[in-house]
C-alpha cells in the first residue's frame, strides 16, 4: 500500500498549542463555505432534514464570486499568511461552478500556507480534477461514504456508484502533481474489520494518506445512536480523548465565510452568530472587533449556553484537540480579549 494511514491527527500533521499563541492577529484558518446544497443526504449530516428544521446555516445558495475576490483581498491585509483556507461547508464545494478559479485565485494571491478541499468526490470529473491541480490547491479531501453500493445507498440516501468514486480519485491521483490526495472514512459505515481492510485495499493505492475517522455528533438534531453502527461515539473525529471543557476553540482560531456573504464565528452545521456581512466589513475589522471580541468573552466566562446554539453543540468537543483547550488561561484571554 502506498498511501500513509494516520490516526489522532489532522491531515497536516500535530498542532501546536492554541492558548500560549492568541490571541491571534491573523486567524488561522478561513473556511469559506462556497455552496448550501448538496448532491448526497448523508444521514449524520443536517441536509438530511428538511429545509425548514436545519436552523440558520445561510440565505443564499451560492456565494457571489465578485465578493469571494473582495475576501481574498481582505485576507491579503492579515499581517501573516493564514495556515490553511479550506472550501468546505455544510453542502458539497464542487457544486460551485467556479471552485477551480476560487482555488487559483487564492494561490496567486499567496494569502495560505495550504488551501484545501473538502469533497463527496462525486463530481471530480477528469476535467475538474485537471483544473484543481492546475490551479494550485494543496490538498482534496475526500469523504468515503462507504464501501459497497449498498452502504453508499444507505448512507447518502441519494447515491450508490462507489466505483466512479475509486475511478475518480485514482485518476486524481495520477495527475496530482503536488496536490495531496487524503481519503477518509468515518467508522460508522465500516461494520466489519473485513469493511475496513476493503477501505485500505480500495484506496491505498491511490491516495497519499488514508484515515478512518470517528463518528462525529454534528447537530443535536440527528439522533447519532441511530446510525452509530459498530462506532462508540466517545473519541473525537481524529480518535483523541473527548474533551471536558466548554470552551469551544473555534472563535479564536478561525472564521468561516457563509455563501450569503455573512462571517460566522465556527464550522458547525448551525450558524451561532452572525458577525458581519464581508460585502460591508473587512475581514480584518470582523476578525479584531466587538462582536467576535463580545462572543470570544461569553465562551471564557462560562456562559456558551446563553447562546441558543451554542447550548446545544456538542460538536466542538468532538471536533478539538488537547491542543485547543483554554482553560488554564481564562484570565488573561479576558484581558486580551476587551472590547476595542
Amino acid at each position: 500500500m502506498k498511501a500513509r494511514v494516520i490516526t489522532n491527527q489532522t491531515p497536516v500533521g500535530q498542532r501546536s498549542q492554541l492558548a500560549p499563541a492568541l490571541p491571534l492577529a491573523t486567524p488561522y484558518m478561513v473556511q469559506v463555505f462556497p455552496v448550501y446544497a448538496c448532491n448526497f443526504k448523508c444521514n449524520y449530516c443536517v441536509l438530511s432534514l428538511p429545509k425548514a428544521e436545519r436552523g440558520y446555516i445561510s440565505d443564499q445558495k451560492s456565494l457571489d464570486f465578485d465578493l469571494y475576490r473582495k475576501c481574498i483581498e481582505d485576507i491579503r491585509c492579515f499581517p501573516d499568511k493564514l495556515r490553511m483556507l479550506r472550501f468546505a461547508g455544510t453542502g458539497e464545494p464542487l457544486l460551485h461552478p467556479q471552485i477551480a478559479n476560487m482555488v487559483e485565485i487564492a494561490a496567486s494571491a499567496g494569502v495560505a500556507e495550504s488551501i484545501d478541499i473538502v469533497t463527496n468526490g462525486v463530481l471530480l470529473t477528469p476535467e475538474l480534477a485537471q483544473k484543481l491541480v492546475t490551479s494550485g490547491l494543496n490538498r482534496i479531501r475526500i469523504s468515503i461514504q462507504g464501501v459497497s453500493r449498498e452502504k453508499y445507498r444507505e448512507t447518502t440516501c441519494a447515491y450508490s456508484d462507489l466505483e466512479r468514486i475509486v475511478d475518480n480519485v485514482a485518476y486524481l491521483y495520477s495527475i496530482r502533481n503536488k496536490t495531496e490526495v487524503y481519503v477518509k472514512i468515518i467508522d460508522s459505515v465500516l461494520n466489519t474489520s473485513e469493511d475496513e481492510e476493503k477501505f485500505y485495499r480500495l484506496f491505498g493505492d491511490i491516495a497519499d494518506i488514508l484515515a478512518i475517522e470517528h463518528l462525529l455528533p454534528a447537530t443535536p438534531l440527528i439522533d447519532y445512536s441511530l446510525i452509530a453502527g459498530r462506532a462508540t461515539i466517545d473519541k473525537t473525529q481524529n480518535g483523541a480523548e473527548v474533551a471536558t471543557t466548554n470552551i469551544c476553540p473555534q472563535p479564536f482560531y478561525m472564521l468561516q465565510i457563509n455563501p450569503d456573504g455573512f462571517a460566522v464565528p465556527c464550522c458547525g452545521m448551525e450558524s451561532p452568530l452572525k458577525l458581519a456581512n464581508v460585502a460591508n466589513n473587512s475581514l480584518v475589522d470582523i476578525w479584531r472587533g466587538n462582536t467576535l471580541n463580545a462572543f470570544r468573552r461569553t465562551m471564557l466566562s462560562g456562559h456558551r449556553c446563553k447562546n441558543q446554539v451554542c447550548a446545544h453543540c456538542e460538536q466542538f468537543r468532538f471536533a478539538m484537540f488537547p491542543e485547543d483547550v483554554l482553560d488554564e488561561s481564562v484570565e488573561r484571554l479576558m484581558d486580551a480579549y476587551c472590547d476595542v
